[in-house]
C-alpha cells in the first residue's frame, strides 16, 4: 500500500511517500517546506494557512509520483496547541519558542510543586516550555480565550483537523504535555482541577493507527483518489522511535531541534531516582513508555546558520563541519539548555556571549562556534546517559540514533567516545519510517511495530561507530555540568 508521512519541526517539514508490503520498505522524499515561528501582534506564531497549503502541495507531489495514496498521516513537535470552537481555530498558536508563551510556569511550581507534577503525569522537562505552562498562563492573562474554546487540539490533530480530519486526542504527542497520567494513559484532571484549568476542551485520547476519516474534498479534488487520514504515533519523537530497530539492549537517541535519549519500557517509571535525575516518561506505540531526557538539539546549529547566512557566509554542513574537526576539541563549552539563548539576537553573537561571561576561549570562526557546540550537545548527552543509566536496572549496551545526526560524522563517533558504547546510527528517516509503520499496521499490511522494527533492521542500512581508546570526556562532562548549575 502507498502512505504519506509529513513531518513537520519545529523549523521545517517533509513529505514522505512510503510503499510498504510485508516483506518490503521504500521510502522517498516527495516534498519540502520551511516552517518557522512568525511575528504576529507581538507574539511569536505558526502560520496555520501557511502550513496548510504546504502540506497539500506534499500530498499531491506523493500522489503524482505513486498514482494515488491510501492513506496520510502527520507527525510534528509537542507542546504547542491550537483552541478551536465550532471547527474555526480561535487564533494562531504561540510557539513555545516565544518568551511569553509560559510566562506563568513558576506559579504552576507554587501551586502544586515539581515533585506533583512528576507523581501526576511521570513529566520533569523543567526547563521545555509545555503545553501545561502555556494553559497556565493563558488562564491567567486571557481567561476569555479559553472560555470561547470548546476543544485543545495539540499540533498534528490540529493540522489533520484543518484537512477534514476529526477532532480527537493521541496518547504519544498528549504526554508531552505535561497533563497526561501516563500509567493510565489519559488525562490528568485531578492536577489540572487543581491548578483551576478547564478540562471540558480537552480531546478524548486514542492510541496511534485510528481513522481520522477522508481528507477533505477541497483536497481531494486535486488527488487520484480520496486517502484516509491516520492518527500515527504523532509526536515526532514517538515516530522515530517507532522507526528505530531498537531491541532490550538499545537506548534510543533522536536528533533534531531538539534531542530526546532514553529507553523503551512496559510502564512508567515514577521513583525518587528518576525525579531527582529529572526523566520524563512519555507515551509510546503499542502501549510503551519511553523514560527519556530532553537536551536542547541541533536549534543552536540552525540558528548560528540562519545567522551566517543572513551575513552572506557559506552555511554548507561539509563546510562547517570540516572546519569543525580541525578546530581545538573542547576549548570552550555551553550549555545548550542555558536561559540566556533566545531566537530575538543573532546566535553566533550568543554563544561568543555566554564564553566570556564564564570566563572561556570565545569561538570567533564559525568552524570553531560548530566545533563548541558539537562538544557541547555530546557532553550534554553523554552526561544525560549517565543519569538514565543510574535509575536503571538494565543499562543500554548501544545507542541507536535517528534524525539528522545521523549525518554528522563528527557528533556520532565523539558520543561513542563519550559515553564509551557503540552508536549505531540511522536509519536518518527514523521518524518518517516510524510514521510509515503505524500506517502500515492501521491497515493491515504488518501485525504490529515489532514487525516493522524487522522491516527495518532488513531494509535500511545503518552506521555503527566504536568508542575510541583513550579519548577521556570525564573533565568536559564535569564543566558542563558546573556550567548547568550556575
Amino acid at each position: 500500500m502507498k502512505h504519506v508521512a509529513i513531518d513537520i519541526g519545529a523549523s521545517g517539514g517533509t513529505v514522505y511517500l512510503g510503499d510498504l508490503t510485508p516483506t518490503d520498505f521504500d521510502v522517498a522524499e516527495v516534498h519540502s517546506f520551511d516552517n518557522y515561528p512568525v511575528e504576529r501582534d507581538g507574539r511569536y506564531v505558526w502560520d496555520l494557512d501557511a502550513l496548510r497549503d504546504r502540506i497539500v502541495e506534499g500530498i499531491r507531489a506523493a500522489d503524482r509520483e505513486a498514482g494515488g495514496v491510501d492513506t496520510v498521516a502527520i507527525d510534528t513537535w509537542g507542546l504547542d496547541f491550537g483552541l478551536v470552537a465550532d471547527g474555526e481555530v480561535l487564533r494562531l498558536p504561540t510557539s513555545y519558542r516565544d518568551p511569553e508563551a509560559t510566562a506563568e510556569r513558576d506559579e504552576v511550581f507554587e501551586a502544586v510543586g515539581k515533585r506533583r507534577l512528576f507523581d501526576e503525569t511521570g513529566i520533569t522537562n523543567w526547563a521545555t516550555p509545555n503545553t501545561l505552562w502555556q494553559l497556565y498562563t493563558l488562564a491567567a492573562r486571557e481567561p476569555d480565550l479559553l472560555e470561547r474554546a470548546e476543544v485543545l487540539l495539540p499540533m498534528p490533530q490540529l493540522l489533520s483537523s484543518l484537512l477534514g480530519g476529526r477532532e480527537t486526542g493521541e496518547v504519544t504527542v498528549a504526554s508531552t504535555t505535561q497533563m497526561v497520567d501516563p500509567e493510565r494513559r489519559a488525562w490528568a484532571t485531578d492536577l489540572l482541577e487543581a491548578l483551576s484549568l478547564p478540562t471540558a476542551l480537552l480531546p478524548d485520547l486514542e492510541e496511534p493507527g485510528q481513522s481520522l476519516g477522508p481528507v477533505a474534498d477541497d483536497v481531494a479534488a486535486s488527488l487520484s483518489a480520496t486517502p484516509e487520514l491516520v492518527s500515527t504515533a504523532s509526536h515526532d519523537t514517538a515516530a522515530a522511535v517507532a522507526g528505530l530497530p531498537l531491541d532490550d539492549d538499545s537506548a534510543f537517541l533522536n536528533t533534531g531541534s531538539w534531542f530526546i535519549l532514553g529507553v523503551e519500557r512496559t510502564e512508567p517509571l515514577r521513583t525518587d531516582a528518576a525525579f531527582e535525575a529529572e526523566l520524563s516518561n512519555e507515551l509510546g506505540v503499542d502501549e510503551t513508555v519511553r523514560l527519556l531526557k530532553n537536551v536542547n538539539g541541533f536549534f543552536l546549529l540552525e540558528a548560528c546558520r540562519d545567522a551566517w547566512a543572513d551575513a552572506g557566509e557559506p552555511t554548507d554542513y561539509d563546510s562547517l563541519l570540516s572546519a569543525a574537526q580541525d578546530a581545538p576539541a573542547r576549548a570552550a563549552l555551553v550549555d545548550p539548555d542555558a536561559d540566556a539563548f533566545s531566537i530575538d539576537e543573532p546566535m553566533p553573537d550568543q554563544i561568543r556571549a555566554y564564553c566570556r561571561r564564564t570566563d572561556q576561549p570565545v569561538p570567533e570562526s564559525p568552524g570553531a562556534v560548530v566545533r563548541c557546540l558539537v562538544d557541547s550537545l555530546v557532553a550534554k548527552t553523554a552526561l544525560a546517559f549517565d543519569e538514565l543509566v543510574s535509575v536503571i536496572d538494565d543499562p543500554p549496551s548501544r545507542i541507536n540514533l535517528g534524525g539528522g545526526g545521523v549525518r554528522n560524522d563528527l557528533f556520532c563517533q565523539l558520543l561513542a567516545d563519550a559515553v564509551d558504547r557503540p552508536v549505531v546510527a540511522g536509519p536518518v528517516e527514523a521518524t518518517a519510517i516510524g510514521n510509515l509503520l503505524v500506517q502500515g499496521v492501521a491497515a493491515g499490511t504488518l501485525d504490529d511495530v515489532s514487525a516493522g522494527r524487522e522491516l527495518v533492521e532488513s531494509t535500511f542500512a545503518t552506521t555503527t561507530y566504536e568508542p575510541t581508546a583513550g579519548d577521556d570526556w570525564a573533565e568536559a562532562k564535569a564543566r558542563l555540568r558546573t556550567l548547568s548549575a550556575d
